[in-house]
């Protein structure tokens, strides 16, 4: 399981640097994320511990520093601003040099300048789906000792943004697995998990999901048996609850089939950071279908 640990984790990363632009600025490429997009850009990143500020127009990049000369803050940054904003009637007497403020400061400026333009900041809105899926699992963090697969049913509850964050979302999700014949286990679990987008499509997505929490409520019959009389078996029925932290990973895809509706199959919990396996190859698919509510 860790080769497919090691890729999971290298395509998170590949994806988060692609939300970065490289921009090349006193013959030296940075990396850098565009926090304010308009007529003036405003740009960031953590180069070397450090938080470094750009703004850019008409692909005209420019730092904004705050140095010390003799022994005091020169706040060259206002400077800066004030030269690649004296069209506009803006004081940069109030301005820091942090993000937020900065981020007030350029998004007032294009607002003065386009009028249809769109803060960011107000720009988040949330969509919700709803799914249901059935599918096959083996249990393998519960001790299963013949290995048995046992039928699973489920319902999420999916949050996502169309518009800000479009690769991620936040879901609750619900399953019951039934007892098999051989394995006389079944649970109820509710857990909380996120999805990122490697791909994500118009009518396709293909992504993984880490599953932070859950919480099993869970049946087990058993049979103790007297090493004394074979024949001198007790059958056991437990029945308790208990709240994990697996931090787990598992994949899967999403193809549209209606305007709000998408087919969608995964391969769940195929490896966890905090919970051992009972030895056996995970098996736990699902084949669902969620909408946009």
């Amino acid at each position: 399981m860790k080769p497919f640990l090691t890729l999971l984790i290298a395509l998170f990363l590949f994806n988060l640097s692609n939300a970065q632009e490289n921009y090349s600025y006193q013959g030296k490429e940075y990396s850098l994320i565009k926090t304010v997009d308009g007529e003036l850009d405003l740009l960031y990143n953590i180069i070397d511990g450090e938080y470094r500020y750009f703004i850019s127009r008409n692909e005209s990049l420019e730092e904004l520093t705050n140095t010390k000369v003799d022994g005091k803050y020169a706040e060259q940054y206002k400077t800066t601003l004030e030269s690649f904003t004296d069209d506009e009637n803006i004081s940069t007497k109030r301005v820091n040099l942090t993000l937020s403020s900065l981020q007030e400061f350029i998004i007032t400026y294009n607002s003065l300048k386009d009028k249809d333009f769109q803060d960011p900041r107000k720009q988040i809105s949330v969509n919700s789906r709803l799914g249901f899926f059935g599918g096959i699992t083996n249990l393998v963090y519960t001790t299963n000792p013949g290995n048995e697969t046992a039928p699973l049913l489920g319902a999420e509850w999916e949050i996502y943004s169309d518009e800000t964050l479009k690769r991620h979302s936040a879901f609750v999700q619900f399953r019951y697995v039934f007892e098999s014949e051989e394995y006389k286990y079944s649970e109820a679990q509710i857990s909380l998990n996120y999805r990122f987008k490697i791909i994500n499509l118009s009518d396709f997505h293909f992504y993984v999901v880490t599953e932070f929490i859950n919480l099993n409520f869970y049946n087990e019959n058993y049979i103790i048996i007297d090493p004394e009389d074979y024949l001198n078996n007790e059958e056991i029925n437990r029945k308790d609850s208990e709240l994990n932290f697996p931090i787990s990973f598992g994949a899967g895809v999403a193809y549209k089939i209606t305007p709000n509706g998408f087919l969608t199959f995964s391969y769940n919990d195929v490896v966890s950071l905090a919970e051992d396996t009972n030895g056996e190859f995970p098996i736990d698919f699902t084949l669902g279908y969620k909408f946009k509510m």
